[in-house]
């Protein structure tokens, strides 16, 4: 079930106005091996594209794209024009280490694909943080803003020693300087409002959340929602 709990030619002399590029907010989902967590992921990611636009008033180009491995991770960054994703949202599974996608499926289930870990590792297409540097930073907006969904992808901030903490650290080195990334330090479910959470209530954006500039831990929050875009980049 759709959100189940668990992106001319002209003549001389004449003016010819260049067509305005607008900054894009890029909302990246899916991935999982199961296609009710898939599901989940759609579903919040079109209540953060709602509210994007309805803060935003069409300042920026919203993309949401499905994702399935690390290459359309990767072809979806970097794909994309020098200086303009002004903001990264990432659902998919995650670790510390890593964001977890598996590209291939077994057409039933049953057997060991009912095991976690034989699908990880036997269909899996995961995004190490050393594939960090496969990604160009150049695609980002000075004050880009990077949200990862996943669980646990910034566990340990006060050691600084995890996936969220090295992306924003590999921002910053690129020049993008008033950047920030943020992601969860526990597992992460969207249920929002507890067991009463509709499934057009679901949403990622609560629990508690470490926020990295330069590799470096500005706060934790436990503020739900949006954090203030503002703040982020001073």
């Amino acid at each position: 079930m759709m959100g189940a709990k668990v992106k001319t030619n002209h003549e001389k002399g004449s003016i010819v106005p260049l067509p305005y590029k607008r900054k894009v907010r890029l909302l990246l989902w899916g991935g999982a091996y199961k296609t009710n967590d898939n599901f989940t992921f759609e579903w919040t990611v079109r209540k953060v594209v709602k509210d994007y636009k309805a803060r935003d008033q069409n300042k920026y180009e919203v993309i949401s794209k499905k994702i399935e491995s690390a290459s359309d991770l990767l072809a979806a960054l970097n794909g994309q024009e020098d200086n303009s994703i002004r903001s990264l949202d990432l659902f998919t599974h995650g670790g510390p280490e890593h964001f977890y996608m598996v590209s291939v499926r077994s057409d039933r289930d049953g057997g060991l694909n009912n095991f976690r870990w034989y699908r990880y590792i036997f269909h899996n297409r995961s995004f190490p943080r050393s594939d960090l540097g496969k990604v160009k930073f150049s695609k980002f907006t000075e004050n880009a803003k990077v949200e990862i969904h996943g669980c646990q992808t910034a566990k340990h901030p006060k050691d600084e020693n995890n996936i969220a903490a090295d992306f924003s650290r590999r921002l910053y080195s690129a020049g993008k300087t008033k950047s920030a990334v943020i992601g969860h330090t526990t597992n992460i479910a969207p249920n929002i409002n507890g067991a009463k959470t509709t499934d057009k209530e679901q949403d990622y954006r609560h629990g508690e959340r470490a926020i990295f500039k330069n590799g470096q831990l500005v706060r934790l929050t436990l503020q739900r929602m949006a954090l203030d875009e503002e703040k982020l980049s001073q």
